[in-house]
């Protein structure tokens, strides 16, 4: 797990749809912390065109459906990833897609 300092923003809000193992998501289910770092990008970029560091905190433990804060950890919300309310950020392991973050809210 990583360590994430407190006074860091979140500013994407929303839920994120984990894929089951049968959908080619995660072998072991939904994350179990409540603090997950991944990979992600955003269509119609790919993996192979704009993935990026994507930490995601306050989810439900082991849910499928869960809501979740977000973030970018190492890059700005502009160009390739510019998330806006109605974004839907693929999150990855590697290129592999697990699950969809369905952004709800944009706080500054």
């Amino acid at each position: 797990m990583v360590n994430q300092p407190a006074d860091e923003p979140f500013p994407f809000r929303g839920r994120v749809v984990w894929l089951t193992p049968e959908q080619g998501g995660r072998q072991t289910g939904p994350p179990r912390p409540d603090f997950y770092a991944a990979n992600a990008f955003v269509p119609p970029h790919t993996a192979h065109s704009g993935l990026a560091s994507f930490v995601l905190r306050n989810l439900v433990a082991g849910a499928l459906v869960t809501p979740a804060e977000a973030r970018w950890l190492a890059v700005e919300n502009s160009g390739p990833y510019r998330i806006a309310p109605g974004t839907v950020v693929v999150v990855s392991e590697g290129p592999k897609p697990v699950g969809y973050f369905h952004v709800e809210e944009v706080r500054a």
